[in-house]
């Protein structure tokens, strides 16, 4: 018990270091080890098991209430891979998943933690495609915590100087809002 409280006050320590701005809205520890080992991909044009066995570029339909489709890969460009909120909103529009998209991506699929960093996120149909574990860049430029965290954006403002996104490590997956100059990664969604 007290390795997972260490282990807990750690990832707090680290998530106010990178942004202070961060608030918590909720937690779903959804994530578990699993051993799988596949590739959790990135960038444009592969990298995520489709649930055909194959690496597949693309949108993916995970049988989700709404319909809507997620890209099997990371967006690249930007900034070192990254892009602040406005750049992700200027550059994607309406392609950039809302709060609620990730929410229901969250709540209707299963998160199993990939060994080299990453969940596979799997809808009831089966299908599935994988969210590296990508890190981010600060208010300031520099790149960290790749391989351990995830940082994706919503199209969702907070305020004037805040949005929301989506934050994960092996332990859970969390919706946040950051501050808009941070850079993290970006994948689309089709309705």
């Amino acid at each position: 018990m007290r390795k997972y409280f260490i282990l807990g006050a750690a990832f707090v320590v680290s998530m106010a270091m990178l942004f202070t701005s961060c608030k918590k809205e909720e937690v779903n520890n959804n994530g578990n080890n699993s051993g799988n080992t596949e590739n959790p991909g990135g960038g444009s044009g592969g990298g995520s098991d489709s649930g055909g066995g194959g690496t597949v570029a693309g949108y993916v339909d995970l049988g989700l209430p709404s319909g809507t489709k997620w890209n099997s890969a990371n967006e690249t460009g930007g900034y070192n891979g990254f892009y602040t909120y406005d750049e992700a909103v200027n550059a994607f529009g309406d392609k950039l998943p809302t709060k609620e998209q990730f929410e229901e991506l969250k709540e209707n699929c299963t998160w199993v933690w990939q060994d080299n960093g990453g969940y596979k996120v799997t809808g009831q149909n089966g299908n599935s495609i994988v969210l590296p574990a990508s890190g981010c860049r600060d208010c300031n430029g520099d790149v960290s915590t790749v391989g351990t965290l995830g940082y994706y954006w919503s199209s969702t403002p907070g305020d004037s100087e805040s949005a929301w996104c989506l934050i994960f490590h092996s332990s859970g997956v969390y919706r946040y809002y950051s501050s808009r100059c941070g850079g993290f990664a970006v994948r689309l969604v089709q309705d």
